[in-house]
């Protein structure tokens, strides 16, 4: 019974990695123009733009992991969306406070934009800190949400 148990696991690991990679190879290369495009400038002050995405320097925190700062000022009300090309926490703080999110999701398929996650703001500047990343650098963007 064991064998059988672990000959069908064995099984189902190897057709998740056939269709892992047959989704993989589906997805284009990214057009010229894409909205996301892989590979954004770096942020040299860690001042971001909404609606362009640029790579966040993270520094090691000391638990094997990458946090950072960036901040983003917005001029309206509205939710906006933090979108993320890397697995990495994101939060969000006005003056010290830490704004609850109201959203979390993925980017569409094959679009490099691995989490999405929405916070409603008010005008002004915000701090967007991203921790546990494995990464030394993420792709970010804020947007406000259509």
């Amino acid at each position: 019974m064991n064998t059988l148990r672990i000959v069908v696991l064995a099984a189902l690991c190897h057709l998740a990695t056939l269709a892992q990679t047959q989704a993989a190879a589906e997805c284009p290369p990214p057009a010229a123009n894409a909205l996301w495009p892989q590979g954004a400038p770096r942020s040299v002050d860690a001042t971001l733009t909404l609606g362009i995405p640029a790579q966040l320097a993270l520094q090691a925190d000391g638990e094997g992991k990458y946090s950072g700062n960036g901040k983003i000022s917005v001029t309206q009300p509205g939710t906006y969306e933090v979108a993320l090309g890397s697995a990495a926490w994101i939060d969000v703080a006005r003056d010290g406070a830490v704004v609850a999110s109201t959203s979390h999701g993925h980017g569409p398929a094959c679009s490099g934009i691995r989490k999405i996650v929405g916070f409603a703001l008010q005008p002004g500047t915000y701090e967007v800190h991203l921790s546990r990343s494995d990464r030394d650098a993420v792709q970010v963007m804020v947007s406000l949400s259509r």
